[in-house]
């Protein structure tokens, strides 16, 4: 039977209108928190450079997937994300913003560091100027508890059975513990000379004052040391001008100490190296990048920049606090410069970055994905300083203990002493 002219074209205009409208019918759901924490996953899996407990990142996958897929809301799936996160035990693995229930990244935005050392939870550094300082924690003391809990339940409770006893774990999570929240009070009692006491650390949320990138100072009784500190600044190429007249304006002292103690913030390799150029006195290998999977590539080169390089004897100094591109330029000033490293053990943040982002929240997580070490092979995050200062028991009195040895060091090599003098 043969349809009216009429009514063919309503059927084809019916037909066509199906035909249309069926792409947005099919069109695929939303990314979800389950999609993302997978999405997460498979960029560890892919490119983490240090994937070197796989059987327990597989247990950890399926312990927190359900609570992921479970989440309601945007916090849900940070909240699963986050705990996922601590069982890497990296402090150079996050969430690349400031998210409510993140907790506070180690050492950037932290004022504490704790290690566990014969069976006790011990302070070991304490950012200068910081809250922690102003109510009176200092390297040296035990930590009895935290928030009103005994500190080994509190460490235990943030571990998986299988690390309950591992000292890298139980170090990572008294540090995670000891950061505290973003904003509000954190009580930790602690036992020092005069016994237990307890210390309430009030921590605001507030950004930080804006500060100049760079000081740079001529110091000792004739004026003739060059003191030269970076602050959290190796991630901004502006930096270089900055740094150029700040040499510039030291070139002609007779020993410099370079402070990185403010250079928490990872950084830039390319910034970094540009730094470090002003020291070279000829094109020479200084460090090895190797991404994951890739093999060992050729050392990279840095190359003389700029009018002069600086020829005086050089003094790092480098605490806790000197963090990512500050411990890559540490070391570099050691190979180009000869350069003796000044201070306590660095944050010790293994690789470089890299970063995916979450297709459904559009979160960004950061990882490092390529190892980073010295030419003869040493890890970085393995360096020590080579003048090493116990801050729980300094030599020279009150002041910067730090700061001290780096001036006892030049002091020394004026004299032509052989001698190290000692923290």
């Amino acid at each position: 039977m043969r349809l009216p002219a009429s009514a063919r074209r309503r059927f084809l205009q019916g037909a066509s209108a199906l035909l249309v409208a069926r792409p947005s019918a099919v069109r695929a759901a939303p990314a979800g928190p389950a999609t993302d924490f997978d999405a997460f996953c498979r960029a560890i899996d892919e490119g983490y450079a240090y994937l070197d407990r796989p059987g327990d990142w597989k247990a950890a996958r399926a312990r927190w997937r359900p609570r992921a897929a479970a989440a309601k809301d945007r916090a849900g799936l940070i909240a699963a994300l986050e705990g996922l996160i601590a069982e890497l035990e990296d402090h150079h693995v996050g969430l690349d913003a400031h998210n409510p229930g993140s907790p506070r990244p180690v050492p950037a935005a932290t004022d504490l560091w704790g290690e566990w050392v014969d069976g006790e939870a011990r302070i070991v550094a304490v950012r200068a100027g910081s809250v922690a300082d102003s109510v009176g924690l200092h390297p040296g003391q035990r930590v009895v508890s935290v928030g009103g809990v005994a500190v080994e339940a509190a460490v235990r409770a943030r571990l998986p059975r299988s690390r309950q006893s591992n000292r890298v774990a139980r170090d990572f999570a008294l540090c995670r513990l000891l950061a505290g929240p973003w904003a509000g009070m954190l009580s930790i009692e602690a036992r020092g000379s005069a016994g237990v006491r307890r210390f309430d650390v009030e921590r605001s949320d507030a950004p930080p004052a804006a500060l100049p990138p760079i000081i740079a100072r001529r110091i000792g009784e004739d004026r003739d040391l060059g003191y030269l500190r970076l602050k959290n600044n190796l991630g901004d190429p502006g930096l270089l001008a900055h740094f150029d007249a700040a040499l510039g304006y030291l070139k002609d002292t007779r020993g410099l100490l370079v402070d990185l103690r403010e250079t928490q913030s990872g950084g830039s390799p390319a910034v970094a190296v540009q730094v470090l150029a002003r020291f070279a006195k000829v094109e020479m290998p200084w460090i090895v990048r190797t991404p994951r999977g890739a093999a060992a590539p050729s050392p990279q080169r840095v190359v003389p920049r700029g009018p002069f390089a600086y020829e005086a004897p050089v003094a790092v100094l480098v605490d806790r606090w000197t963090a990512g591109e500050g411990e890559s330029l540490a070391i570099g000033l050691a190979t180009v410069s000869s350069a003796t490293l000044i201070g306590t053990p660095m944050a010790g943040l293994r690789g470089d970055l890299r970063e995916v982002r979450l297709p459904g929240s559009e979160l960004v997580a950061r990882f490092p994905g390529t190892k980073v070490m010295l030419v003869n092979g040493t890890a970085r995050e393995a360096v020590r300083p080579t003048l090493a200062v116990d801050l729980a028991a300094p030599s020279g009195g009150p002041g910067d203990p730090i700061l001290y040895q780096g001036l006892k060091f030049l002091e020394a090599n004026r004299l032509g002493s052989t001698r190290t003098p000692r923290g």
